[in-house]
């Protein structure tokens, strides 16, 4: 039996939910009746929702948040379906919200296990195809809110190779802080991606810096990794890096210090 606590917050999220989506289109009803029949009785009907391709995400986040609220949560197959489906930064936002409705709803049930990588792995994959890594990043940062794996390097490492290949050597770095606060510090394919991103963006002294604090986690930095930091930068350029004050700001915890005095201009 679930507490009245619990109860209201499902309540809460799903209004927030329905609010949000209604708000964003206030004319637009359900494309047909088959989508309504499938909210409120999904038995009804012989397909699901996710193999009608006409249906947009914004019809089927409605479809979901009615029937999370009439039936209990449903299975991730549809997340992962629903994240395939957006097309716009917000839809994904607005099925991330989903996603912790349906891990309420799930603990109703006592349900307490996080989703599958594969869940979460779905949801970073499109939010890097969509140019939207911050709605990604937001996910694995607070992943016991939405009910998303700790361990999330199997997640994370892709999400850090986006920023490296884009420059932006300060979200990098605000990733690996998170997976290092996760535990375990991160191997060395992760040490190789921070490194190769400092030195193409013309960082090798924060290379330097990344390099010896994983040495001194124990981790074994791989040849490969040692003799990038040799390469001359490829892609950056000074202006397009983080101020000293950021790199300060962002990065607190382990390295953080060494990383913001290196970053410092000579």
């Amino acid at each position: 039996m679930q507490s009245p606590l619990l109860t209201f917050l499902r309540r809460l999220e799903a209004q927030n939910i329905w609010r949000v989506t209604y708000n964003a289109l206030p004319q637009q009803q359900y494309s047909s009746t088959a989508v309504q029949d499938q909210a409120e009785e999904p038995s009804r009907s012989t397909t699901e929702w996710y193999n009608d391709e006409s249906l947009s995400a914004q019809d089927a986040l409605k479809l979901l948040v009615a029937r999370i609220q009439a039936s209990g949560p449903v299975k991730q197959h549809h997340l992962q379906e629903l994240y395939q489906r957006c097309r716009t930064g917000d839809e994904l936002d607005r099925a991330l919200k989903l996603t912790r409705l349906n891990y309420l709803a799930r603990g109703a049930l006592e349900q307490h296990a996080p989703f599958s990588h594969r869940t979460s792995k779905a949801l970073v994959s499109q939010a890097m195809q969509l140019g939207v890594p911050e709605v990604a990043a937001r996910a694995l940062e607070h992943s016991a809110e939405f009910g998303l794996p700790a361990d999330s390097a199997k997640e994370a490492t892709p999400l850090l190779i986006y920023y490296s290949k884009q420059g932006d050597l300060l979200a990098m770095f605000e990733l690996y802080e998170v997976m290092k606060r996760r535990g375990r510090h991160p191997g060395p394919d992760v040490c190789y991606v921070l490194v190769k991103g400092c030195v193409d963006w013309g960082r090798p002294d924060l290379a330097r810096t990344v390099v010896q604090e994983f040495r001194d986690a124990g981790v074994r930095i791989r040849e490969g990794t040692l003799a990038y930091m040799e390469r001359r930068p490829t892609m950056g350029l000074e202006a397009a890096l983080p101020s000293t004050a950021e790199f300060s700001g962002a990065i607190m915890g382990g390295a953080g210090g060494a990383l913001a005095a290196r970053a410092a201009p000579r």
